[in-house]
């Protein structure tokens, strides 16, 4: 009765600690996900008068081509002079670099402003996968004829939108160049809460040969019976482990670190563990 007593406090704690980090954990990916998806913004200018608001929505992010596809409608405030968010007041154009190649958009007198659709040149690594990070330096500038048909600058400002895109974390911030031009630095990152994924879903990656391995080995050293069932179950989980790689989040292409640090010793430890108790079975199975 003495030692069952300590027996059983010990099996509480373990659960208790058990049940608290799985809930710290839980709870720590939750709001990391709640969290997710923000836009933050610096340098954000004044819209009244001449001031031109480029309205950035961010539309989808493309890792793999490092490509970060925006929505850009030109706006300006009630005492505007070229357009008013919906219809074109004078002739005046949009231009946006770092997209292949220079996009100017043009809008006649009376035009209805249509979007610019269009996609940034991204900077960065996808097989830095979930570290990896991506930015872009973009000219933007508003410009409007002028009576002999010049093109004259007019004030630009940033204003990118509230919705974010799931998965990521961006930043805008701009920079007046001077002459109505204006450097927008964008910079994008995977969210805590995808980062928290990879870790996590690798590491189950990695408890997996630790498992097959400590099960070989002890069947090896004669401590328990040769189940040739067994062997079906290592299978199943080596099998398992590219299904596991590939349902990382963000699709990271083959040949990213993780596959040189985690993926091929998880499959290495697999297969050497198969090869251990098939060793086990050969020495002690029956004739």
């Amino acid at each position: 009765m003495s030692s069952s007593a300590p027996s059983r406090r010990r099996t509480v704690l373990w659960t208790v600690a058990c049940v608290v980090v799985f809930a710290a954990l839980y709870a720590t990916v939750v709001g990391l996900y709640a969290g997710s998806g923000d836009i933050v913004t610096s340098g954000e200018g004044e819209t009244s008068g001449d001031t031109v608001a480029l309205s950035l929505t961010p539309e989808k992010m493309d890792a793999t081509t490092n490509r970060f596809a925006v929505s850009i409608v030109p706006t300006q405030g009630e005492d505007g002079t070229v357009t008013n968010g919906l219809v074109a007041w004078r002739p005046f154009g949009v231009l946006v670099s770092a997209v292949a190649g220079s996009k100017a958009t043009e809008y006649a007198a009376d035009d209805l402003i249509s979007p610019i659709e269009t996609s940034l040149v991204m900077d960065g690594q996808i097989e830095n996968w979930p570290f990896d990070r991506y930015s872009v330096r973009s000219i933007m500038m508003a410009v409007e004829e002028d009576a002999s048909g010049e093109s004259v600058p007019l004030p630009t400002t940033v204003q990118p939108s509230k919705r974010g895109i799931p998965g990521w974390d961006i930043s805008v911030a701009e920079t007046p160049l001077g002459d109505g031009v204006l450097a927008v630095d964008i910079t994008l990152t995977r969210s805590g809460s995808t980062v928290v994924f990879g870790i996590v879903l690798l590491s189950l990656m990695v408890i997996i040969p630790v498992l097959v391995v400590t099960v070989a080995v002890i069947v090896l050293r004669g401590g328990r019976k040769v189940e040739v069932t067994v062997l079906g179950w290592m299978g199943a989980m080596l099998f398992a482990t590219i299904p596991l790689r590939n349902f990382l989040p963000g699709s990271p292409p083959i040949g990213s670190w993780i596959d040189y640090l985690i993926v091929l010793w998880v499959l290495a430890a697999l297969v050497a563990g198969l090869v251990l108790f098939v060793v086990a079975w050969i020495r002690r199975g029956p004739a």
